[in-house]
């Protein structure tokens, strides 16, 4: 169901806002993404004051927003409402609400800043870099992360990056890995995470040439940038084999690059592949069995999955 615009004369962009359960914001900002119709933001309800929890509760309400352009609204609106269904989303799931908006007053940054707003994952707090260290509420064994706004991915918000960094904080309980390689390390997030951690040699790649710069800015930030290195490149630019693997990429990525990915780990080595959609999961595992790596574990959210593969 769809409400009534707010008009206004003089706007020439409309900003759509999309409730839905909060299960698949992540999934719903990641396709608007992908498709190119634009860059979304999502937020929850959460108590006043209080930190957005690494907790699922589908009751929770979750606004999705998007700006578009006026003329283009109504297409993105249909194709949006084609994907509810397709999800099996009832119509008193979900709620479009179309307002339009002056271009002049916000823009797309702008928006994610004031959308953006600090979360609690696996013990880590992550925050914004326009958000105050002593303003963050942070329980004893938190571990704060800074995080700088830029084109690269990783934010933390989306559903593989959340799974990874549970990964990262099993992995590291009792005896951190000495080297780990985090393959399209993006904004850095994965790979500070395991230095804050305690990994004492972290090396990231990425094709995108603003990722390295963005992640060396982000360690630095969080007083770890002896311990990460980072260059452009894909995962053929790595050498040698590692302990542990990150490879929060994307299925088609993960199924081509399988048999590099494999020989990037050490025997008895462990890698983490996610961003794989649930109708890409087979596929996916298909590939790294034909290379001999095996599935350890099978982590899921809303429809994302990952996994944890061990080379014998």
């Amino acid at each position: 169901m769809t409400k009534s615009a707010r008009s206004k004369s003089d706007s020439n962009q409309t900003l759509l806002r999309f409730q839905i359960p909060n299960t698949w914001d992540e999934t719903l900002v990641a396709l608007l993404e992908a498709q190119g119709l634009g860059r979304a933001v999502a937020e929850s309800t959460y108590a006043p004051g209080a930190l957005a929890s690494d907790a699922e509760d589908p009751s929770r309400a979750c606004e999705v927003r998007l700006l578009t352009s006026t003329e283009g609204s109504k297409e993105v609106v249909a194709i949006v409402q084609s994907w509810f269904e397709a999800w099996g989303l009832n119509a008193d799931q979900w709620c479009i609400d179309q307002e339009e908006h002056d271009a002049t007053e916000t823009d797309s940054e702008a928006l994610w800043q004031a959308s953006w707003r600090p979360f609690r994952c696996a013990g880590y707090v992550i925050h914004a870099d326009f958000h105050p260290r002593e303003g963050l509420t942070l329980r004893p064994a938190d571990i704060p992360l800074t995080l700088f706004a830029g084109s690269a991915f990783g934010t933390g918000g989306h559903a593989s990056t959340r799974l990874a960094l549970k990964v990262l904080t099993e992995w590291c309980k009792d005896n951190p890995p000495i080297r780990l390689l985090d393959v399209g390390s993006g904004s850095g997030i994965l790979a500070v995470a395991a230095a804050l951690r305690g990994v004492k040699e972290v090396v990231g790649m990425d094709p995108d040439p603003q990722s390295a710069p963005q992640a060396a800015k982000t360690a630095r930030a969080n007083g770890v940038g002896t311990q990460c290195q980072f260059w452009r490149g894909g995962y053929e630019t790595a050498r040698g084999t590692w302990p542990a693997v990150m490879a929060n990429l994307v299925a088609d990525l993960l199924q081509d690059g399988a048999r590099d990915l494999a020989q990037l780990v050490a025997p008895q080595g462990k890698l983490f592949a996610g961003g794989i959609l649930d109708v890409h999961w087979q596929a996916t595992c298909d590939a790294f069995a034909s290379k001999g790596l095996q599935l350890e574990q099978k982590l899921e959210r809303g429809r994302w999955r990952a996994g944890i593969w061990f080379k014998p």
